[in-house]
C-alpha cells in the first residue's frame, strides 16, 4: 500500500517543478526611458512567450501619443539571430500597454531588448529571461494532476469498506447457537 502511494508522489513532484505556470511576472519595474516610465512583464514559455510593456508618464506630465514599442529577443548562446517583434497597443484606462508574442525555440537564457520610440524621444531597456516549458505535456499532465485526487478517493473508499466490514462483523452473533 505504501509503495502504491509513493510512486505517484514521486512522479507528480518531478515534472511540474520544471515549468513556470501562471500569469506574467515583472522583469523591469518603473524604469525611466525618455519621456516614459516603463514596466515590463513577461511569461517566457518555450514556443510562444508573451511580453507586456506598460508605459506611464512621469509625474505631472502627459504621455506623448504615437508611441511604438518593439521587443527583440536573442539567445545568449546565439544559436539563432536576434528577432524583432512589434508590440501592439492595448486599451487601458491610464497610460499605455503594449503586447507582443515572441518565439522561443528552446530554453536557456535569452536577452530581451525593449525598444520604445515616440515623438518626444525614447530609449531601450534590456533584461534576460529564461523560457521554460508551458507545463502542458498532454495527457500525461492530466494523469499527474489527477493522482492526488485519485489517492484521496482510494483512501476514502478503503475507509468506507473497512467500516462496513467492521459493522457486519459486529452484527453477527457471537458464540455457539
Amino acid at each position: 500500500m505504501k509503495r502504491f502511494l509513493l510512486i505517484p508522489l514521486l512522479l507528480a513532484s518531478a515534472a511540474p517543478a520544471l515549468a513556470h505556470q501562471g500569469p506574467p511576472f515583472p522583469i523591469l519595474v518603473d524604469q525611466r526611458v525618455g519621456p516614459y516610465v516603463a514596466s515590463v512583464w513577461t511569461d517566457p514559455d518555450i514556443g510562444t512567450g508573451t511580453f507586456f510593456v506598460v508605459l506611464e508618464p512621469p509625474e505631472g506630465k502627459k504621455l506623448p501619443g504615437g508611441t511604438q514599442v518593439r521587443i527583440a529577443v536573442e539567445p545568449l548562446d546565439k544559436h539563432v539571430k536576434e528577432t524583432l517583434y512589434k508590440a501592439e497597443p492595448q486599451p487601458v484606462r491610464y497610460g499605455e500597454r503594449h503586447f507582443a508574442e515572441t518565439k522561443f525555440d528552446r530554453g536557456g537564457m535569452w536577452r530581451a531588448r525593449i525598444l520604445i520610440e515616440g515623438p518626444e524621444g525614447g530609449g531601450e531597456l534590456k533584461a534576460e529571461v529564461e523560457p521554460t516549458p508551458d507545463g502542458t505535456i498532454g495527457p500525461i499532465s492530466l494523469v499527474l494532476y489527477a493522482l492526488p485526487f485519485l489517492a484521496v478517493g482510494f483512501l476514502w473508499l478503503k475507509a468506507v469498506l473497512h467500516r462496513k466490514e467492521k459493522g457486519r462483523r459486529e452484527s453477527l452473533p457471537s458464540g455457539p447457537v
